[in-house]
């Protein structure tokens, strides 16, 4: 039998794996984003699993599949309901620069006369409108056009297929990761990975709580307005208000863009003024989002100070972006855990000086059903008595 390693071989060895895994990130580093996305994904359709298996005689694979197919469809039928609004409201967008353009050719006809001087406005037009169109530029621009289109393709197809193998197989990878540790650290590791789940699990119920205050909030205020598409948008709205910041605005735009070209159903005001109205609430209420909102929701589902919430969210989104306001809660109290118990573990405390609860209902509910076992038992063998 092989001698055990020692501890400066230990050391080395641990060195060079993590130099090989940092290579390996930076090497792949343009991954790395799709797959935490896709993580997420997976998590979040794992929940809807959970809820159906647990209620219903459906296997795992089963429950998989069937919350997939339905994550698929919707994914497929959002567009499908916004595109139609999207390309009327291009149509008649178009006709209307139309307008322009005829409107702008007809004044540029008459050149301008000023002291016998004659300035001929469309040989200056035209002269313009030579001298900034390149065709290799606009060649170049719509390849680079192409090429980040295809990418973003790409990057979503990874993001799915990911997510649908994760989904498949989120059993036996948290498994895999409670088993690389000995026997004698699995008890912690399992309990660390259960009360992380807990963490991710409350800022999702937050998150879909939001989405749908959001959500309600703008189709009744569409529908009272006289938005067209109404209940589109706001299901958009919904849907984007968990990307903070940006999400809200990305929906402001699109309704805003649609009140000013289609105008109000029953409103009696004309459509610059409608889209003024529909860019003040969705201003207004965005805003009351970021400040109040969404930090006394997340506050409650994650029983974090709501000052801290705000703070951190904006922190993120200013110093890293939008992905990292999108995670910084969750993350940040995964880090509060962790650190929590490497505290103990560097003081010699317990980490859990109370009992795992999942486990002391567990104890508290075997009596019942010691119970219902010896109830059961002593009606069978009356039954075989009779």
């Amino acid at each position: 039998m092989a001698k055990n390693w020692n501890t400066s071989t230990k050391v080395v060895v641990l060195i060079i794996i993590f130099v090989v895994l940092g290579l390996v990130a930076y090497e792949i580093r343009s991954l790395i984003t799709p797959l935490i996305i896709a993580g997420l994904l997976a998590y979040t359709l794992n929940l809807a699993v959970r809820y159906i298996t647990n209620r219903s005689n459906l296997s795992r694979k089963w429950g998989v599949n069937l919350v997939f197919f339905l994550f698929i469809v919707i994914l497929v039928a959002t567009p499908g309901t916004l595109v139609p609004i999207t390309v009327r409201q291009i149509q008649r967008t178009s006709n209307e620069l139309e307008e322009v353009r005829q409107q702008l050719e007809m004044i540029l006809a008459n050149p301008i006369v000023i002291a016998n001087l004659t300035i001929p406005l469309d040989q200056i037009w035209n002269d313009l409108t030579s001298m900034t169109t390149d065709f290799q530029s606009a060649y170049d621009g719509a390849l680079a056009v192409l090429e980040s289109t295809s990418i973003n393709i790409i990057r979503i197809v990874i993001i799915i297929v990911v997510a649908f193998y994760l989904m498949h197989d989120w059993s036996s990878l948290r498994m895999w990761l409670i088993n690389i540790l000995p026997e004698s650290g699995r008890p912690d590791l399992e309990r660390l990975l259960g009360e992380i789940d807990q963490i991710w699990r409350a800022y999702m119920q937050g998150t879909f709580a939001l989405m749908l205050i959001m959500g309600i909030f703008f189709i009744v205020v569409g529908l009272a307005i006289g938005l067209p598409g109404a209940v589109a948008i706001g299901l958009l709205t919904g849907l984007l208000s968990m990307v903070p910041e940006l999400g809200p605005w990305i929906s402001g735009i699109i309704a805003v863009a649609i009140a000013y070209f289609a105008g109000s159903n029953h409103l009696p005001i004309s459509n610059f003024w409608f889209a003024v109205l529909v860019a003040g609430i969705y201003l207004i209420v965005t805003q009351v989002k970021s400040i109040w909102l969404r930090p006394q929701v997340m506050g409650r589902f994650m029983h974090m100070n709501t000052g801290i919430v705000f703070l951190a969210i904006i922190a993120a989104a200013l110093l890293e972006g939008i992905f990292a306001a999108l995670v910084i809660l969750p993350i940040l109290a995964s880090v509060g855990v962790l650190g929590r118990y490497a505290r103990a573990k560097l003081l010699n405390f317990d980490p859990w000086p109370e009992p795992d609860p999942t486990l002391l209902v567990a104890s508290q509910d075997e009596p019942k059903l010691r119970e219902a076992g010896d109830n059961s038992e002593e009606e069978s063998k009356n039954l075989q008595s009779a």
